[in-house]
């Protein structure tokens, strides 16, 4: 058994109409007896006119026929008014001839065989003529209406082909059918053992227990059912299902008016509009099934990659340090002093490279998770340049490096470590790729209100298929070693902390004589903390 669930998004209801009465019981120019008196009445005061014309031009010139007038009376009808008018045009006509034109005159009797003859040909060519322009102006009113619905379907189906969201869809659909059709129009999809109005036009989500059976109805059968239909012919919506391969997933719903109901024309263009909603729903349902299921090879393919990247470049420094370790514990006592510092520096250095690739992989878990907490203070570049060129001789980094600051350069405020960790990442990658007899220089300038920090060696580059992809996670060179302490997320987690304090990042090679690499970091000066 299904159940109902009348809740529409807010988005939807908080377009409501606050218990004003719905839009399709107002009628637009007055009511709809005004709007039936209004055609004849205009008929009327034409054939009027038209008697007083061929008053004043018979007393002016003698005329042998005036019935021409009255014509251009029955014609005026028929293409302002359709063929109704026209008809009761055509019989005034009939009429004020007779009584202002055909002796004995101001009276309906016909003295004059001919006169009579005369009385019927104007009748039947006003009849005949109504009917043709009547029929004339109703083809080119249709004809008008199916171009302006055709345009209004193509427009229609330009918007749903950009739609990604099923629920962007559904509420295209609605307003699309209302403001075609000019009457409300309701969505109900099946969620799970619920029936729920997933999107409406005006925003309304009160239905009469009739009309929800009506709907569920249509969804079992997938056939129309409401008015107009053999199914529930009594209740007041038009009920279409929502086919789809996999069956009817719900239903579209059009109210009907009593004093307007819907023509063959309109209920063809509700059909269509059903249609191409239906397909809509089923290519955006398509396409997050597809977005979902990249989504889960894209994680599973990164997790593999860690558990691959880790697993490899944990193992080397955990061999070292148990090497050095069972070392020290079997022959501590025998080796001599200069063999033990080295296993011990070697414990250390070895330790540090792991303390590194843990920060490095906490550092990408937090970026990506939105929770790396930022700590700002105002940072001495200077020093900041100096202490991470320590760090790196003191790691063993056999390059020549040097550091140039631009001559009263302002400090940045930003958060240190996590500064630290970039240009130790940066500095890093550099020592890793650029050789041993490389030239390391680490710059800082002013550009206006941004700081420009960039690290420059003269090493081998990179090459033109890496360059593009440095800074993505996992990214490895092809040569031994890697950018960020083996992990292959030393750049990546430089981009994203770069971009968190609002800078960017970038890396050019090469830089001069074909060889070097330029990774180049800019960030906003700030001139006052609140």
């Amino acid at each position: 058994m299904v159940s109902f669930d009348l809740r529409l998004p807010p988005s939807a209801r908080s377009n409501g109409r606050n218990g004003s009465s719905p839009p399709w019981t107002h009628t637009k120019g007055g009511s709809p007896l005004v709007r039936m008196v209004w055609p004849y009445a205009w008929s009327t005061a034409a054939v009027a006119i038209a008697a007083g014309l061929g008053l004043v031009l018979t007393a002016q010139v003698p005329l042998p026929n005036v019935s021409m007038v009255f014509l251009l009376a029955v014609l005026f009808s028929a293409a302002r008014f359709g063929i109704w008018p026209a008809l009761f045009s055509s019989g005034l006509s009939f009429l004020a001839y007779n009584y202002f034109f055909i002796p004995p005159r101001q009276s309906f009797s016909v003295a004059e065989p001919h006169e009579l003859l005369a009385l019927l040909v104007l009748l039947a060519a006003a009849v005949l003529t109504s009917t043709i322009a009547g029929r004339a102006r109703d083809q080119a009113r249709r004809a008008a209406e199916r171009a302006v619905a055709s345009r209004r379907l193509y427009k229609f189906v330009r918007r749903l082909s950009a739609l990604a969201d099923p629920q962007s869809v559904l509420d295209h659909a609605a307003i699309q059918a209302h403001g075609d059709l000019h009457r409300p129009c309701m969505i109900l999809l099946r969620e799970a053992d619920r029936f729920v109005v997933s999107a409406a036009w005006p925003p309304d989500d009160q239905l009469d227990p009739d009309v929800l059976s009506a709907a569920q109805l249509a969804l079992a059968k997938g056939e129309a059912t409401g008015a107009g239909t053999n199914l529930g012919p009594a209740v007041r919506w038009l009920f279409l299902p929502l086919r789809t391969p996999d069956g009817a997933v719900g239903v579209i719903g059009l109210a009907q008016a009593d004093d307007a109901p819907l023509d063959p024309v309109a209920r063809t263009l509700f059909e269509t509009l059903a249609e191409l909603t239906a397909t809509a729903l089923e290519r955006a349902r398509l396409g997050q099934e597809i977005s979902a299921a990249r989504t889960s090879a894209e994680a599973e393919r990164i997790r593999n990659t860690l558990l691959a990247s880790v697993s490899h470049d944990f193992r080397t420094p955990l061999a070292s340090i148990l090497g050095a370790a069972t070392s020290l514990i079997e022959y501590g006592a025998r080796l001599p002093e200069p063999a033990r510092q080295d296993l011990l520096a070697q414990v250390k250095d070895e330790a540090e490279h792991l303390d590194g690739m843990v920060r490095n992989l906490l550092a990408m878990t937090r970026l990506e998770a939105g929770a790396l907490e930022f700590n700002y203070d105002w940072l001495d570049l200077q020093e900041l340049l100096d202490r991470t060129v320590a760090t790196a001789k003191r790691r063993g980094a056999p390059q020549t490096f040097h550091v140039a600051v631009e001559k009263g350069f302002p400090f940045v405020f930003a958060d240190p470590n996590l500064l630290e960790q970039v240009l130790a990442n940066v500095v890093g990658n550099a020592v890793q790729h650029a050789g041993r007899d490389a030239r390391i220089v680490l710059d800082a300038k002013r550009e206006a209100e941004t700081a420009v920090l960039s690290v420059t060696d003269d090493g081998p580059g990179i090459t033109p298929e890496v360059l593009p992809y440095v800074f993505e996670k996992f990214a490895r060179a092809p040569t031994p070693g890697d950018a960020g302490e083996g992990t292959g997320l030393g750049l990546a987690i430089v981009k994203g902390i770069v971009e968190a304090h609002q800078g960017t990042v970038a890396a050019f090679s090469p830089v001069a004589d074909h060889r070097g690499t330029l990774i180049e970091i800019r960030m906003p000066l700030v001139k006052d903390v609140p």
